[in-house]
């Protein structure tokens, strides 16, 4: 692996490696995000963040937003699998936004790119409900990734509440007990259906949560119906995916 760009600002180093095809973006040693345009699905936990969206209909998801960009792996992929109206990207790192932006090639049609505290963006936001709403907000600690907004009942209400009624949120865990210890809030504010996707050599536990069912063909079938590869779809296949109620 071979690193392509470096860069010190504010106490953080930022590293951007290229392992073959693939970029991977590193701050202050933490692995944030991955992309190979030939390899789309890559096995990793962003295949967890993305894939989910085949749980609805292309036509039924015309507004995204990603809490937490990293270096964007999760919008190129979310652009691999279904066209929305539009997606808006929060990131409160901006140098991540200029890396998402100049090594991962996330364009104004992948997304809009925003640079704030996606946790007041989110409070302060007052538009149309997402149809897709993922928050994968992590922050680092002593060189280990750490959730930047806890789970608590406060927040999930918050995220269900900017959730469309037919929409689906995606929520990145640090590991299967932070999933389970946040479970109640989920079902609580109205979620009755969720489901986890894992990979067997992450610790993260990413949960999918619903007001309709989450229907395994269906997600089977929208995935034989994309016009990724075979060896991404092989590689989708692979992630686990366990009902939470």
């Amino acid at each position: 692996m071979s690193i392509v760009w470096e860069h010190t600002e504010n106490g953080n180093l930022y590293s951007v490696r290229q392992a073959g095809e693939s970029v991977r973006l590193y701050t202050n040693r933490v692995f944030h995000s991955q992309w190979n345009p030939d390899r789309p699905m890559a096995g990793a936990v962003w295949d967890c963040l993305s894939l989910p969206v085949l749980y609805r209909p292309d036509n039924a998801a015309s507004q995204g937003a990603l809490l937490g960009v990293g270096g964007g792996a999760v919008l190129r992929q979310l652009h691999s699998l279904r066209q929305f109206g539009a997606f808006t990207g929060v990131e409160l790192d901006e140098v991540h936004i200029d890396i998402a932006q100049d090594w991962f090639g996330v364009e104004p049609h992948h997304a809009t790119l925003v640079h704030d505290d996606a946790v007041g963006w989110l409070w302060r936001y007052e538009g149309e409900p997402f149809d897709v709403l993922i928050d994968d907000l992590f922050g680092h600690d002593e060189y280990e990734p750490i959730r930047a907004q806890p789970l608590n009942r406060e927040w999930v209400d918050r995220l269900a509440e900017v959730t469309s009624a037919n929409g689906l949120l995606i929520v990145n865990c640090i590991d299967r007990t932070e999933l389970q210890r946040a479970r109640p809030h989920f079902r609580q504010a109205g979620f009755e259906y969720g489901t986890s996707f894992s990979q067997r050599q992450y610790d993260n536990c990413i949960g999918v949560f619903s007001r309709n069912e989450l229907n395994p063909k269906d997600w089977l079938h929208a995935l034989q119906s994309t016009e990724l590869p075979s060896h991404a779809i092989r590689t989708a296949k692979s992630v686990i995916r366990r009902k939470l109620w």
